[in-house]
């Protein structure tokens, strides 16, 4: 691991253990609030792993079709943009966090490189069209908010990514070619 990475790593549990230690101080308020208050406090937790440092490794290795289809030279798009997507939506984690009662900064961390922190790269129009399916209380599972926004996700390497930045043809195509329909 390189020594900007180590920083980074060590920052993200300093990170994690603040916002444990919030949650845990949150947590009697949170067990006596009413629908308000506690969707507030979600809020609040939310933020707080909103500054979490991402993982070194925060990228799943998917990506979806339509950032495929954007990135394509022929998409008529000047300058496509991806929008890094959390996996699971904030306040979700947020609740789940408030729940957990063996939460500590350490496993906070652990569960911020393995789900809270993960994030999938789509469109800014289909981070805007699965919104509405990872709510608190509609939430059921990141496949399922996808599937719902007919948002498809197909798996892709880091240098399969590097091309399509630089909108390479061949490479967008062969992977436009893995759709399958939903």
């Amino acid at each position: 691991m390189t020594e900007r990475h180590q920083k980074r790593e060590a920052k993200l549990v300093e990170q994690c253990e603040v916002v444990a230690a919030l949650i845990l101080a949150m947590r009697p308020i949170y067990v006596h609030a009413n629908d308000g208050q506690r969707a507030l406090l979600e809020t609040i937790v939310g933020a707080g792993i909103w500054y979490i440092p991402k993982p070194t490794h925060a990228w799943t290795g998917k990506i979806s079709i339509g950032a495929l289809r954007i990135f394509h030279p022929d998409s008529g798009v000047d300058r496509p943009r991806l929008s890094e997507e959390h996996v699971y939506p904030r306040k979700v984690a947020a609740r789940r966090l408030l729940e957990d009662d063996s939460l500590s900064g350490e496993s906070l961390a652990t569960l911020f490189r393995e789900k809270y922190g993960r994030v999938h790269l789509i469109t800014s129009e289909e981070n805007k069209a699965v919104q509405p399916f990872q709510r608190v209380g509609v939430f059921t599972s990141p496949d399922e908010a996808y599937r719902s926004a007919g948002v498809l996700l197909i798996d892709i390497s880091n240098e399969a990514l590097r091309l399509v930045k630089r909108r390479d043809r061949q490479t967008i195509e062969t992977h436009l070619a893995q759709e399958q329909p939903a």
